[in-house]
């Protein structure tokens, strides 16, 4: 069963795989995703490695408009030119781990908004921050 995550940000701030790559050595996430991709390029799976082992999540991007069905009651007039980043993974613990790191990173560093649609919950960057490093715990 593939799980998901809705990240809303504004598609002026949609980074490419190096700055990610560079955020998550900053804030000590020990991710590290193939370099040099825009997020709005990929619609597949995105290769990374999670604390040295092989990993990675599908990413999609859209227009918030097109995905906007799928969030329950946000209002993305914060951002201008909204777009959704879908994170998907089929419950590979490692692959949970990317998404959940990943999605943490653009919330950390591009002020998204990450909604979970399996609890109808939007999740704080301090929520995810915590999630990942206890996940991140388990990988030792």
């Amino acid at each position: 069963m593939a799980m998901e995550l809705f990240v809303v940000l504004a598609l002026e701030t949609l980074p490419n795989t190096s700055q990610m790559n560079e955020l998550a050595e900053k804030v000590s996430i020990p991710i590290v995703y193939e370099a040099g991709i825009d997020l709005l390029d990929i619609k597949g799976y995105l290769p990374a490695k999670v604390a040295g082992r092989k990993s990675g999540l599908e990413i999609h991007t859209s227009a918030y408009d097109k995905a906007a069905i799928k969030l329950s009651s946000f209002d993305a007039q914060q951002y201008q030119q909204p777009v959704v980043v879908t994170l998907r993974w089929r419950g590979d613990f490692s692959e949970m781990t990317s998404a959940l790191s990943t999605a943490y990173l653009l919330s950390e560093g591009y002020g998204a908004t990450t909604f979970e649609p399996q609890t109808n919950t939007y999740l704080s960057t301090t929520e995810l921050k915590t999630s990942v490093f206890s996940m991140l715990d388990t990988v030792k």
